[in-house]
Parts: C-alpha cells; structure tokens; sequence
C-alpha cells in the first residue's frame, strides 16, 4: 500500500438500522445493481416480514457480498435522494463517519466505488468456493486516499452536471416512447374492422434463446470486435455500444449473431423486457434472453414491437409471476402464445411511418447519453491517477 494511503475502514461505518418499527413496506424495498444504481428490488418477497430489514438514509451505501455471476461487477447503491429506503437484510450497509464529513465527501466516495479498478478489486479479493463474496472486513480493507476538499468538490460538480443531462435526455426518450405507444394504441383502436385475435407464434420465424453465458458468450474486458446483449442491458435499456465485448467462436457468432428487425425479450429476472435491433451489429446475446425474428410476409417486425411494449403485453406476462413463488424463467412456448390483433401489411406499414421519426429522435438522444456517459468515464480515471 502506498505510504499515502490508509485503509477505507478508518473512514466508514457500518450502519444496522432495522425496519423494526414496521415504518416502511414493499413499496419502499430497494436492491442494489452492479452499475451502483438503487434499483426495484428483485428478491421474494413472498411470505417475508419487513422488520429485519435495513433503512437506508439520504447519504449512507449499501452493498451485496456476492460477486460470482454479476457481471464481473460489485452491486452497489448509494442513497443520493431526500428519503428513506428499506433493504433486505442480506446486503450491507455503511456510511462515512461522522467525524470525516468534513473531511471526505459522500458523494466523492460513491464515484471512488463507480470505478471499473475499484469492481476488479473487488472481485480479486473476493473468497469462497461456488458462489465469492466481498465481505464487510474486505471493504474495510480497500486502500484509500483522501483528496482535498476543493478537489473532491470538482469532482463531484462536474460529474453532476453530466449527470443532470443525462437524465434529461433520458426524460425526454421516455417521453417519446410514450408517444410512441399511445400511436399504437391509437392505430389499434381506430382501424377499420374488428380485427381477429392470433397467437404471437402464428407470424414470428424462429423463437431462440441466446448463447451460455459461461460456455459459449463469456463476458471479457478487451476488445474482441464482438459484443453481447445480457438481460441488465435490456432492462437498463443500454445501447449497443455500452454493451460488454465476449469471447464467440465464428460458429457461435454465426448461430447468434443480431441482425435488423430481430426483438429480444428478457426471460429471467424481469421478464418480458424488449429492445428492438434497427441495424446488423457486430453482436449476441446469452441464454437470458430470447431472440425473435418475424416473418415478415404477415407481420412488420416494428409493429410487433410495439405490441410488445403494451400494458395487455406486461399483464400476460406478469400472469406467470403471479403463479409462482419462486422467480420463473419464461419459456418460449409461454411468450409465442401471447394474443394480439394483426392487421393488414399496408395497416402496419401506415403506423411504422409514423412511428419511425420518434424512433430515430431516441437513437440520436442515446447516442448523446453515450458521449455524455464517456465524459463521465473520463472524469473517474481522475480518481485513479491521483
């Protein structure tokens, strides 16, 4: 350790604030994301109390000491809003001690943990056999070093207004998709004729899911001129340039690879999450998400999308959450069979004309939430080089 260094434990503490008055419920849960984002939780709750768990003030991080399987990545949060949350007691939670708040600022220490050197260390120090974790001793344990103040402050404001724009461009798309989807609920509602309800399976051409994640589409942290969709892409809905490169065979590559008009649907954890491919890219997918390709003789693969992106859509698939205790992986039979209206191939052509210009406007926004995000990057490694 460098001689200007000490170890982070002199600075933190551990927080064991339980929900033991019942203050909180299920609609206060949070997990945590190995992006460092707090996230809707996606634990069982089925048949758990809330006592036990942990409250989370403005200010104070959480972490999950499981490593194995998460992307490489420590799951982190830090609780940067005006309000209490509540945690499951299997993360733990810290916070910076009192007596260096004027010292060593929060939200700096949050973007010392946002670095990708900080995941490697975790991951290199992580013990266990079957399943790693990075535990609490080991946090304590990280080598760390204190800036100045007005260093930290820099930091933090310049990451901020980054931050502040991203989430404003990410408004904006979540508008436009808004758009996008009352479109289509319009089209639907006002065509001509009554139109006959058909299985989702009567005009999709092939239903697979993805590559293994371990065997076949390995996640790696170099460039291999090939990356890989996962269900945390999809469900952060991260473009294809954020996406993580892996190591396929050319046969691999070939069986898997993504092309335009192909739409893949997250089948673990959230399940029935969408992202339509608008271009072939140097990409695949492993085996948390299903690929489908439409036959396009009946069906624009645009349109089918959107029928994806609809609230009866998420019902039906909620249907098979609700049936089980235990977190389900969808099967394809399951989502082939999913009702829907079909209208002419001149109908749908009509709504995808007018569907593609928001479309387009979302994919320049992403663009600039990738630039800005690299910005972002470039900051962090100020943090590494001092």
């Amino acid at each position: 350790m460098k001689s200007n260094y000490n170890q982070l434990g002199q600075y933190i503490e551990m927080v064991s604030r339980t929900n033991s008055d019942l203050k909180y419920g299920i609609e206060d849960v949070r997990g945590c994301s190995n992006t460092k984002q707090m996230m809707q939780t996606r634990a069982n709750l089925i048949g758990r109390t809330y006592e036990k768990f942990i409250v989370l003030r403005p200010q104070e991080f959480v972490f999950n000491r499981r490593t194995t399987r998460n992307g490489e990545k420590i799951g982190m949060a830090y609780n940067n809003t005006d309000r209490e949350y509540i945690f499951t007691n299997d993360y733990v939670a810290f916070r910076v001690k009192q007596e260096y708040l004027d010292k060593l600022l929060p939200d700096y220490l949050y973007l010392f943990f946002c670095r990708d050197e900080f995941d490697r260390y975790a991951r290199y120090k992580s013990t266990g056999s079957a399943t790693e974790f990075f535990n609490w001793e080991d946090m304590c344990a990280v080598p760390f070093e204190i800036p100045p103040m007005d260093f930290q402050q820099l930091v933090v404001n310049a990451y901020k207004v980054l931050n502040k724009r991203i989430e404003t461009k990410q408004k904006i798309n979540d508008n436009l998709a808004t758009q996008a989807l009352t479109l289509f609920s319009d089209f639907v509602s006002h065509l001509s004729k009554k139109l006959e309800q058909r299985k989702l399976g009567d005009v999709i051409a092939s239903a697979n899911t993805g590559g293994d994640a371990i065997q076949k589409v390995p996640i790696v942290d170099y460039d291999t001129g090939i990356k890989c969709a996962r269900v945390g892409d999809i469900t952060n809905a991260r473009e294809y340039a954020s996406w993580a490169f892996c190591n396929a065979s050319k046969s691999v590559y070939d069986n898997y690879k993504l092309q335009a008009g192909d739409i893949l649907v997250t089948r673990t954890a959230t399940l029935g999450i969408t992202q339509y491919i608008a271009k072939d890219i140097s990409a695949v997918y492993n085996n948390g998400l299903i690929r489908l390709k439409v036959n396009d003789t009946n069906a624009l693969p645009l349109y089918i999308y959107w029928a994806m992106k609809t609230s009866d859509f998420l019902n039906y698939i909620n249907q098979m959450n609700s049936a089980t205790s235990v977190r389900p992986n969808m099967k394809i039979d399951y989502l082939l069979n999913y009702q829907l209206s079909i209208p002419s191939i001149e109908e749908q052509t009509q709504f995808t004309n007018t569907v593609e210009p928001l479309m387009n406007a979302i994919s320049l926004n992403n663009d600039e939430i990738l630039k800005l995000s690299e910005f972002q990057a470039i900051i962090l490694t100020t943090l590494s080089s001092r």
